[in-house]
């Protein structure tokens, strides 16, 4: 599958070579954009894989906006600048950027320049999926934790009963031991 990707453009002149370094890699450049364009409808419109941004010196404004099309069009981005510092690397990261680069790309490295970025966005995006399945699954625990400690306190069951008795209501209505323990906890008279 042919890798499409969308140049995202402050300086037409430099972003043509890199259009034909991604081109002889074998890399589908969708279209080129000015940072000043209206990037949303581009990205609804061309469904790149990943969003290069060819910046002399990124601004802060340039940066929030990367941030926000990120949020909403979450992409492996490339930012190729001409000057890094510190405080505009962590920026650049902050607004999601993938991959920073200083200076002229060769055309040798365009190719596992996207790639690398494409695998860092994989593997970054796969561990929040991780972190916030975990957290859903710490929030259910306690939900269930304490959906069990109010039936031992009402009912007198031990930790055990307790839990046999979400399980039962559940597998009998059909629901989640998490969505009874929610009824429970919201409910002072949840019965059978």
């Amino acid at each position: 599958m042919t890798v499409k990707v969308l140049i995202v453009d402050a300086r037409p002149e430099r972003s043509r070579a890199l259009e034909q370094a991604l081109r002889d890699a074998g890399f589908e450049v969708v279209t080129r954009a000015d940072e000043h364009d209206d990037l949303y409808a581009i990205m609804t419109r061309v469904k790149p894989d990943a969003v290069i941004i060819d910046a002399a010196l990124p601004s802060r404004d340039t940066l929030e906006h990367m941030g926000q099309l990120g949020r909403r069009f979450p992409k492996p981005m490339i930012m190729l600048a001409e000057e890094e510092t510190p405080d505009l690397t962590r920026e650049a990261t902050s607004a999601g950027v993938s991959a920073y680069v200083v200076e002229d790309v060769q055309p040798a490295l365009v190719r596992s320049m996207v790639n690398v970025a494409i695998a860092s966005f994989e593997t970054h995006r796969a561990l929040k999926g991780e972190l916030t399945k975990t957290q859903t699954t710490l929030s259910q625990r306690r939900t269930i934790e304490r959906a069990k400690s109010q039936l031992m306190e009402t009912h007198a069951f031990s930790e055990d009963a307790a839990y046999q008795w979400l399980r039962k209501h559940a597998m009998n209505r059909r629901l989640t031991i998490h969505e009874v323990a929610q009824a429970v906890l919201a409910s002072d008279d949840f019965e059978s």
